[in-house]
């Protein structure tokens, strides 16, 4: 992959990897234990051949991350809030925004407070609020940090419905959490974690003026499909589409790439 890359903050404090040029695309990236960019290496591989496409496809794309140093108890209209103001002093417009997961609730907040600084949305494996087995890992999650461990072993339930699989799931689960455990300071993760635990924008959803684009694996069990369409269907004029055989990680698809460009570069 041979493009441009640069390495900056936001106004507000956000990190982002640009890569790239032509086009703004915001991505605001998924759950992370820190609030950085990934750094060189294969994290920042990974990275680099998620934006590939869209790079390829004339756009420059800013990965972005949450702020660190999180104020303890901000909100999720907090979180957008200091993502508006990036956005407004970066661009001279309203700028086409993707967010997958966590990133996907900024973006769909940021779209219902915030809709003068959003061109288009795509929200990936994300909805109107956490769903019930979401809302339970990030709780384990959190109390886990405290304790100095990951608690990814929780995530089982998110993975799979099958009581068998699920507890199949929970060794390799816990090795991944030993391998990459939480950071000295989780302050930030929590802080996150909290704040989209609060998070729901189901009675707004009206509010969105941006064209819409909902996508989800039909085997993302973090959330129940019926609260993907809900908030597909709350979204005025907003189109869903659901990949049945994907789970929660749709980025690398290539039907998702596709589906993710065609919308972006319709006139």
């Amino acid at each position: 992959m041979d493009f441009s890359l640069k390495q900056g903050t936001f106004s507000t404090g956000l990190p982002y990897l640009a890569f790239g040029s032509g086009k703004p695309l915001v991505y605001l990236s998924g759950f992370t234990m820190t609030h950085t960019v990934p750094p060189p290496g294969p994290q920042r591989g990974r990275a680099a051949r998620l934006v590939a496409p869209f790079v390829a496809g004339g756009y420059e794309v800013f990965w972005t991350n949450r702020r660190p140093g999180m104020a303890a108890g901000m909100t999720m209209g907090d979180v957008a809030a200091e993502h508006a103001e990036a956005l407004r002093t970066r661009f001279a417009g309203p700028v086409p925004v993707l967010g997958h997961a966590t990133g996907g609730s900024i973006a769909l907040q940021l779209a219902v407070d915030h809709p003068e600084v959003v061109d288009r949305l795509v929200l990936a494996s994300t909805a109107y609020a956490l769903g019930p087995v979401g809302r339970h890992f990030h709780r384990d999650m959190v109390a886990a940090a405290g304790r100095g461990r990951s608690g990814m072993h929780r995530a089982a339930p998110g993975i799979t419905r099958n009581p068998v699989l699920q507890r199949l799931l929970v060794a390799p689960l816990w090795l991944a959490g030993r391998l990459n455990p939480p950071p000295p300071d989780p302050s930030d993760m929590t802080a996150m974690l909290l704040a989209e635990d609060s998070f729901d924008v189901r009675d707004r959803l009206a509010e969105v003026t941006a064209p819409t684009l909902v996508l989800c694996g039909g085997r993302d069990h973090l959330w129940p499909p019926e609260m993907f369409d809900r908030t597909a269907a709350g979204i005025p004029g907003a189109r869903l589409v659901r990949y049945p055989r994907r789970g929660h990680n749709i980025l690398a698809a290539p039907e998702f790439v596709q589906d993710v460009r065609s919308f972006l570069d319709a006139p």
